[in-house]
């Protein structure tokens, strides 16, 4: 099994509401060339999971664009949210999802799925994961490859 985590692109610094910050053109043109550069990847993703927040449905959107895949939002993929949810709520998806969330719990999750010291892989934006895993379980993954922008 696979999952791909990744991070929305960058986004303007202020909006009314952080859930409204949207992506910049930098931003824009980050998420597309991550986007070509895993699309061979990308084949495997079933649908694409995204946060509800501006800047992440952007990037979902961008993303599915170019590899052809569903968005569904979620609720449980917002900053702030507990990563054990995702996890549970990955582990009853049995398919292979490409989430596109934010900091810190991108690189939580990360972290989580393949045993990884607390903080030691921090996702810059439109950076993307590979985690693969013999079946869905805490800690029993390994991180195949973390692209960051400009690598």
């Amino acid at each position: 099994m696979n999952i791909f985590i990744m991070r929305h692109g960058e986004a303007i610094t202020f909006a009314a509401k952080d859930r409204d910050r949207e992506l910049t053109d930098s931003g824009r043109d980050e998420v597309i060339a991550m986007t070509k550069r895993c699309a061979n990847d990308f084949v495997t993703v079933d649908e694409i999971w995204a946060s509800p927040y501006v800047r992440t449905q952007q990037t979902a959107s961008l993303v599915s664009k170019i590899i052809d895949k569903k968005i569904i939002t979620h609720n449980f993929l917002t900053p702030t949210s507990n990563p054990d949810t995702v996890l549970k709520m990955l582990t009853q998806a049995d398919k292979t999802i490409l989430i596109v969330s934010h900091q810190p719990l991108v690189g939580t999750l990360v972290d989580k799925l393949a045993d990884l010291e607390t903080g030691r892989y921090r996702m810059g934006t439109s950076a993307v994961a590979n985690i693969s895993l013999p079946f869905w379980a805490t800690g029993c993954g390994e991180l195949s490859w973390l692209y960051q922008p400009g690598d």
